[in-house]
This record gives C-alpha cells, structure tokens and sequence, in this order.
C-alpha cells in the first residue's frame, strides 16, 4: 500500500509535468509599505519571471485592480507586498472570495504587518506582526527545513547562510491552522529569542493554498538590505512557493539540481583571498601523494568532478598554514574516504601527520553510526554531532575545514559539526585516546599538504577553495612595553607598577589603580593571553581587560569589562554605561555573573588562559576552554584593549589578537 504523503508527491509530481510548459499569470500587489516596496515589487517581478515559469504583473492600486472581479479571475496567484491602507469594498469581499474558490496566495514578508483588525485576512496570514512582534539585527543565518515532504520543501535544498531580519514572536490568529515547513534558530547573541521561528508556512483558506515567508526585509534607503531578494536561495523559495500557491505542485520537485545553492557555495572571490585547487579541467595542483607527479589511469578531472579511479592518495603541490578550506563532496553506497590537511610527506601513510575530515556514506555502518568516524568527523578525535546530517548519497554536500593553530573546526552543509583545540586538557585526552597517540608526528607541524584520500571506493570532489588565514598578532614583544601607553590614577610612574621579567612576562604591581592599553584601536577581534597570580603577593587579586574602550583615559574608561578577579574571573562588568546586553537573570546592577563551574579557574601560581571573541555585536569570553560569558548588542565600535592594575601583583604573557574579516 502506498503511503498517503508518497501519493501526494507522485500527484504532485505528475501535475507539475502537466503544467511545466505554460507560464502562471500572477498579479504581485503594491503601492504601500513601510519597507522599500518600489524596489521589493519589481524585485518579485523579476525573480518570478526570470524562472520562464510565471508571467507577473504589478498593481500599484490594489483597491481598483481587486475590486474589478473579471480582471482578478484572470490571475492564479496574488503575491502580497503590501501592508498599507485597507483596499476597501468591493475589493476585500472580491480578494477573499477568488481566494476561497481557489487563487493561490504568497504572503512576503512585511504583508504579514497589515490590516490588523481585518480578521479574516489575518487568519489567511496565518502568523501576523502585532503587539510583541520583533527581530534582531540583519544578518545571515540558516533555515531548518521541518518538513521536506511538502511540494515545496521537497527540491528546494538546504537554505544556508541567507541574510535577512528574522521575525520573531509572531501572533498566530485563532483559527488559523497553519504548517510551518521550515523554521530559523533567532539566536539571542543577534537579539532574537533563542528559539526556533517559523520562515515558511502553509495553509488552505478554502480552495486557495496560501504560502507564507516573514524572509525579504529590504529597507528604504538601505540598499545594502537588498541582498536578502538577491539571495538566489530566497528567489528559489519565492519561485516554488508561488507556483506551489498557483498551481498545487512544483515544476523541478524531482533530483533539484540546487543550482542556487551550488551558486552561492561556489562564488568565492579572489577579492576575498581565496585560491581555487580545482579549476574543475585539470589536475595542474594536485600530484601523488610522496611521488612526482599522477597517474591517468587514478584521479582524474571530467565534467567539473575531480573523481577517484583508484589512483592512490592525491596531494596538493602546494602546503599550507592557518586556512578556511571549501570542498562539495559526493560518494557512492557505503564508500569511504577523507581529506587530510597539514600532512608532512614521506615514507609513512598520509593520515599518520595529517588529520581526517571524514567522507562517508554513513550506511557504511551496518547497524549503529559510529559518529568518530562518520561524515564530518574529525576521524578518530572529535565525533560528528548526529544532528547534522549529509545529503542522501549521489548528491554534493559542503564540506569545510577551518585550522587556526591547534584549533580545527569542521562544517556539513554550513553547519559545524565537529571542532577540538588540540592544546586544550580535552583536546589532549581524545588525541590520547585516539589510534594517533601511537604515532609520533600526528600534527606536528602547522604547515603541510592537503591530501585527498583513496580508500578503494568512488568519491567526487567539485569546488575546491582555500583562503589562508591570517596569523594571531602579538601585543607584548616580551621585551619591552611598545605599543602600550598608560594611565594611572594620581600620575604615578608607569615604571614602579609595570615591567616585564627576565622570564619575559608583563608584571603588573596592582598599584596604584589605572591600566595599560593599546595605542592602536581594535573593533573585531580574537584576543587571547595567559594570567596567573603571584600567591604570595598582598592585596586584592582583582584586574581585568577592557574592551572597545572609548572617551578619555580614567579610571574607569567607557568600556566591557571582562573580569581577572581571582574567583570571580570571566564576569562581565559594564563601565561608564558602555551599550551592550547581558543576561539578565545572572545580571545585577553592572555586574554580569560568569556561568561555569567553580574550578574553571586553576590554583593561585598556575598559569590561566583568556579567549575573547569581540565579533560585531556580541562578544564572547572563555576561561581554560570553557565559555564563561556572553554579551549581545554590544556598541560595535574601534577601541582600545586595556589590562587593568587594581589590587594585587598579576603576571600576563603571549597576549595576542588576531582581527576578524
């Protein structure tokens, strides 16, 4: 017997075959909106009939187009960009009775705003702005499809990084009897809510399929909104709701060749430093691993693929350090493979220097996934998170591989699915207990080859990019105090309260009250240092490092403090009314309490470690590996980076800060 949702799509399926060879007319509806609907309007317009599929038609005077009955029946689809005045009599009556008997209807965006009060526009909506209604900060984020059994979702692909506003707390009217088919996470580190929110819905308001997306914000006079509509992940969705809404079914639902999002995973700029390793014709980049040169009869380049024939490991000509690498890979029933990085060359296999990001059909496992050595782990070491899944096999997925020092992170289909800090006490622990404890050379070296591995099986590789990183930056030479000034309170001398050792650390006296900062601004960036305690030492053991500091220098300037207070180390405190947000139920006053353990912090003498991430709007701190704190809406400006003098002797070395693009 076949089940209910598989004869819908073969329904479905056969529908669209029967109406793929005629355009759709749809009437987009204008000419009010609190967004730039002179530029959103002719936006849909283009994108709808860029696909051959649709023949659009702009109204800017939505109350005389719907009132004219014979003129609405012509169209069998409306798509609404507008929330401005109410249309009226007899336009209302003849909108809502087309879309009873069956014309489709697409709700974009800020239409989910309008005519609150009219109640049965707003239970054709569905989930409407009204009081409570919000979003966070522009921004790329990724959808989650729910439900891919629905004509829409069912080709439409993963939809990922796509930069729009994200609604959030949308009112569900009574009545209303909506399915969400894919939600986004609104992160409280962009102002959101923490939760999941729902991007695309669907719903019968009696023969009319209306389909509803709160994605396309483009403000007036912000032409940089604009890329939310010049996503062509948002055009595909615009396009297979609509004809969805029109029609019941979608033209391209069987094997979607998601040339959207090969398109935005593709487009990767030389402007933005990155090289590409396959130019999809040749192998001019790649060689055999430890030999010369390749051999024909192995890897070879055919139709953009760089495919395995058995030719043993491929390894790139060139080495690299610190990089972002981007690869879509593809593999056959139960094959196995992997893409080894910083490998060193020589008589050993390639994975003894260089570790995995595993290329797995995860069926090779006959019975439970073993996720350290499923797609996307780091082989052996970190396991992949079973909540990212790859793509059925035959199709590309993303791979991407960031190594930074010892810290690797790797990505499925843009999300992260495994990540180690090989320095950490963690990071140890698993490589101590991994098969590559035994070998002494596993990464060793921060330079080395890519290496893309022949394990017997068939794998494809397409879009291989490579942007070398740019190295951490020291602050403190170790030598001398260049590139710092000062600021203490009374005019005390900078010399009797800080100095460096003969152990080339900086020794801070605690007294009297005031800071070292940097001479240069920083606005994003990674900071990270180590700090220890001389136990011995009189006095408070309280200090801290200021962010984005701004104003005059005094004691204390306008800035984000991220608390050394020993026991209270990873607290946040805001001076001089510095703009950001912080928890609210560990928040008193200007004081944000760390949340971590009571150890997070080593025994007085032992050497701590800070990273502090100030990216945008948020700034995130660990202590030892271990995230303490968060801050969002934080006042995104250039400032200095102080470390403070305030109680008891304090000891800081290999203080570093690398910028974020």
């Amino acid at each position: 017997m076949f089940h209910s949702k598989l004869v819908a799509f073969l329904i479905g399926a056969s529908a669209a075959a029967a109406h793929a060879q005629t355009t759709i007319p749809v009437l987009i509806v204008s000419g009010a909106n609190n967004h730039d609907w002179q530029w959103t309007s002719p936006s849909l317009e283009r994108m709808l009939e860029n696909t051959g599929r649709f023949e659009a038609t702009i109204t800017y005077e939505p109350a005389k187009t719907l009132a004219d009955a014979a003129t609405l029946a012509g169209y069998r689809a409306v798509v609404l960009d507008y929330n401005g005045p109410r249309w009226g009599e007899p336009a209302e009556s003849n909108f809502l009775g087309a879309v009873r008997s069956g014309l489709g209807v697409a709700v974009i965006h800020a239409a989910n705003n309008a005519f609150e009060g009219w109640t049965e526009y707003e239970r054709l909506v569905g989930d409407c702005w009204r009081d409570g209604t919000g979003h966070g900060a522009f921004h790329k984020f990724d959808l989650k499809i729910v439900d891919r059994t629905h004509p829409i979702t069912v080709g439409l692909g993963d939809v990922l990084g796509h930069p729009d506003e994200l609604y959030h707390k949308l009112v569900r009217t009574p009545g209303a009897a909506h399915v969400t088919l894919a939600t986004a996470l609104s992160t409280t580190q962009s102002g959101g809510t923490g939760r999941d929110e729902p991007m695309i819905l669907v719903a019968n308001y009696g023969k009319g399929r209306v389909f509803h997306t709160p994605l396309g914000h483009v403000w007036p006079g912000s032409p940089e909104s604009r890329v939310s509509h010049e996503d062509p992940q948002f055009q595909r969705l615009v396009a297979r709701g609509v004809e969805w809404a029109a029609t019941g079914a979608v033209a391209d639902t069987q094997a979607p060749a998601r040339a959207a999002q090969d398109k935005v995973a593709a487009e990767k700029p030389a402007a933005e430093g990155w090289i590409s390793l396959f130019d999809g014709k040749s192998l001019e980049r790649w060689r055999a691993y430890a030999g010369r040169g390749y051999s024909t009869n192995g890897w070879t380049a055919e139709d953009g693929l760089l495919v395995n024939g058995r030719g043993g490991d491929l390894c790139s000509v060139d080495q690299f350090e610190d990089f972002e690498l981007e690869f879509e890979w593809r593999v056959a029933d139960k094959a196995n493979s992997g893409v080894m990085y910083r490998v060193v060359e020589g008589k050993q296999p390639s994975w003894n220097t260089g570790a995995e990001y595993q290329v797995l059909d995860n069926a090779y496992f006959s019975q439970q996934i073993d996720y350290k050595h499923a797609a996307g782990a780091i082989y052996d070491i970190c396991p992949a998170d079973p909540a990212v899944a790859a793509r059925k096999v035959g199709e590309f997925n993303l791979g991407r591989i960031v190594a930074q020092g010892d810290r690797i992170a790797h990505f499925l289909n843009g999300k992260l699915i495994a990540q180690c800090d090989l320095a950490s006490e963690a990071g140890k622990a698993a490589l101590k207990a991994s098969k590559f404890a035994e070998m002494p050379n596993f990464m060793k070296s921060r330079r080395g080859h890519i290496v893309l591995q022949d394990h017997g099986d068939e794998v494809a590789y397409r879009n291989i990019r490579i942007r070398p990183l740019p190295k951490p930056t020291p602050l403190f030479n170790g030598k001398d105090l260049s590139g710092w000034t000062f600021h203490l309170a009374g005019g005390g001398d900078p010399a009797q309260t800080w100095s460096v050792s003969s152990e080339g650390h900086l020794v801070c006296t605690g007294k009297p009250a005031g800071y070292i900062r940097t001479v240069n601004d920083y606005t994003n960036y990674e900071l990270e240092f180590d700090w220890r305690w001389n136990p011995k030492a009189e006095g408070n053991r309280n200090s801290g490092v200021l962010l984005r500091m701004i104003g005059e220098d005094k004691v204390w300037p306008k800035s984000l403090e991220a608390q050394l207070q020993s026991g209270s180390a990873g607290d946040f405190w805001i001076i001089d009314g510095f703009p950001c947000k912080t928890d609210e139920k560990r928040t008193s006053g200007r004081n944000c309490k760390r949340l971590a353990p009571e150890d997070v912090e080593r025994p007085l003498g032992e050497w701590n470690h800070y990273r502090i991430r100030v990216d945008g709007g948020s700034v995130t701190l660990e202590i030892n590996g271990v995230v303490v704190n968060a801050a969002t809406e934080v006042l995104e400006t250039a400032g200095k980076i102080c470390l403070q003098s305030e109680g008891a002797e304090i000891h800081f070395r290999n203080i570093t800060v690398l910028p974020l693009q």
